[in-house]
């Protein structure tokens, strides 16, 4: 959890304002529909509105432009705001509202002012642009006016502030006044910008001004080497292991952003490759259902196959120009009338229900080589969706990515030349006992490690009829005893398909006893050689 409210934010504002004030703004982007970046020189100052953690802060990671929108909002940030200087920031009261104020001098030579204001609420966090007299030019959300009923986002209106509840500012407050808020219990409700877990740590005035005072102090708290808290203030959970402080909130605000997997590289990359693999799902399902279709007209081939030879025994009493002939069924034991075609010869009509049969005889075996064939490309692209969920990082995503580019689902971009490649082992590993695991984070990798790394004699896992990663233990390390397999069996099933608390079963064997049929997808292999252990899926490791 990043925590942020009135006073958080009128900390974060103060080392804004130190890193970017009367800086130019050199290129603006917008990532996605929920983002925003101003790029003051080398320093990118990030704007998220996604309701999971709406912020601004300056965004220390290069990140691709992986989905640059072109919206009218950015044609105008551009047009007003490029080549302007940040003159500077305000936060409207104690509230979760920034100003950023620009100048610049137009064509014209003329002084040209233009604000920027950041509501950070939630779902409803937005992004405005107004002239320097306070008049919208253009909204990020402008669905924003359904949301919020009691003042309108319209162009060419005035801007104003969210109809909130008049509360006391902190910074102006009274010491008899403040302890008649804190014996009443009405911090949060009558003082601006004070959330929750501050509120817990203010026990007298004194408090709340050393608080208020204080310089920054960015810290993630840890529990279970997991982040609980991120914060700028001097606060802290009820229970941690460990915590990490840092000079600035830039440095904290990314390093528990990459912690969290909340980038806007690893989401969007993210959101790009589900979207391609479930659209590439839902094409072959499709064509599954066809094929199905096909299958069922064409497992008749040996009817018509029995009509030939019905036909075959009548021939010598049809004559050419005849429509109809009621022949005997010795297949079934009764008369039949079977149709011709007037227009071709008795031979002709008797090869032509042959041909027919044969015909579909060939399309039924074609058709259910083409079904086995979709099948295992659902399976693989189900094994693809597994691994992008369990993805921790935008590495292992582009991995991912690079995957599907080799398989044909993704067109290869045009890559800029001298750009280095990140070199790391083509597989993930954890530790048990003190030995290493190896595990596939992707199909390509589940084929590297069990065709190429593993020897003969090594112990392959894999969870039983769904996607997942494969588990090589080394043939030294591998302990036959029920707890040590049941720990790389529960590895396998959370690095699968499965759901959380869902029993399953998890085959394991030696690398020798796999077999990877001929033109199976990445990770596809077969074996008849093995055992098998029940598990229960984990919710975390």
């Amino acid at each position: 959890m990043f925590y942020l409210d009135g006073v958080s934010l009128s900390k974060i504002k103060i080392e804004i304002e130190e890193n970017l004030l009367n800086k130019k703004v050199g290129k603006i982007f917008q990532n996605s529909s929920l983002s925003l970046t101003l790029h003051f020189g080398k320093k990118p100052l990030f704007f998220s509105c996604n309701p999971s953690m709406p912020l601004c802060y300056i965004n220390e990671d290069k990140e691709e432009n992986l989905l640059e929108e072109s919206s009218h909002f950015l044609l105008m940030v551009r047009k007003y705001i490029v080549n302007s200087a940040l003159v500077k920031i305000d936060q409207l009261g104690l509230d979760r509202i920034l100003r950023f104020s620009f100048s610049k001098i137009n064509e014209l030579g003329q002084v040209q002012n233009n604000f920027i204001y950041f509501e950070i609420m939630g779902k409803y966090s937005n992004i405005i642009l107004t002239d320097g007299s306070n008049k919208i030019i253009s909204v990020l959300k402008k669905k924003s006016i359904e949301d919020n009923s009691l003042r309108t986002l319209f162009n060419g209106e005035e801007y104003t502030q969210p109809v909130v509840t008049k509360k006391l500012n902190p910074f102006e407050i009274k010491k008899d006044d403040f302890d008649t808020i804190l014996i009443n219990d009405g911090i949060i409700d009558s003082l601006e910008g004070i959330g929750k877990l501050l509120k817990n740590e203010i026990k007298s005035f004194e408090d709340l001004q050393e608080i208020l005072s204080e310089k920054i102090s960015p810290k993630i708290y840890f529990k279970d080497k997991t982040p609980i808290l991120a914060t700028v203030l001097r606060i802290k959970p009820k229970e941690y292991d460990s915590l990490s402080e840092f000079n600035s909130f830039g440095e904290m605000i990314n390093t528990y952003i990459k912690l969290k997997s909340l980038s806007n590289t690893f989401n969007l990359l993210k959101i790009q490759l589900t979207g391609t693999v479930e659209k590439e799902i839902k094409k072959s399902e499709k064509i599954i259902k066809n094929i199905k279709k096909d299958i069922e007209i064409m497992k008749d081939y040996n009817k018509f196959k029995e009509l030939g030879d019905i036909l075959a025994s009548v021939l010598y009493n049809i004559k050419r120009g005849d429509k109809i002939v009621n022949a005997y069924d010795f297949y079934n034991n009764c008369y039949i009338d079977i149709s011709l075609d007037p227009l071709l010869s008795p031979q002709s009509n008797l090869e032509k229900i042959y041909k027919k049969s044969s015909k579909m005889k060939r399309g039924l075996e074609i058709s259910k080589k083409r079904l086995e064939e979709f099948e295992n490309k659902i399976f693989y692209l189900d094994s693809v969706l597994s691994f992008i969920e369990k993805s921790k990082t935008t590495d292992e995503l582009k991995n991912i990515e690079n995957e599907l580019i080799e398989e044909k689902y993704i067109k290869r971009k045009n890559t800029k030349k001298g750009k280095k490649k990140i070199v790391e082992l083509p597989y993930g590993t954890i530790e048990i006992n003190g030995k290493t695991i190896y595990f596939g984070r992707n199909n390509k990798e589940n084929d590297y490690l069990t065709f190429k790394f593993a020897r003969k004699e090594d112990i392959w896992f894999h969870i039983k009829d769904l996607p997942g990663s494969h588990f090589i233990v080394k043939k030294d390390d591998f302990e036959d005893s029920p707890e040590f397999i049941e720990k790389i069996a529960t590895l396998s099933a959370y690095y699968s398909k499965a759901h959380a608390k869902e029993k399953v079963t998890v085959d394991y064997t030696q690398k020798k006893n796999l077999n990877k049929p001929k033109g199976a997808p990445l990770g596809f292999v077969t074996y008849n050689i093995f055992n098998s252990i029940i598990v229960i899926t984990p919710e975390e490791i």
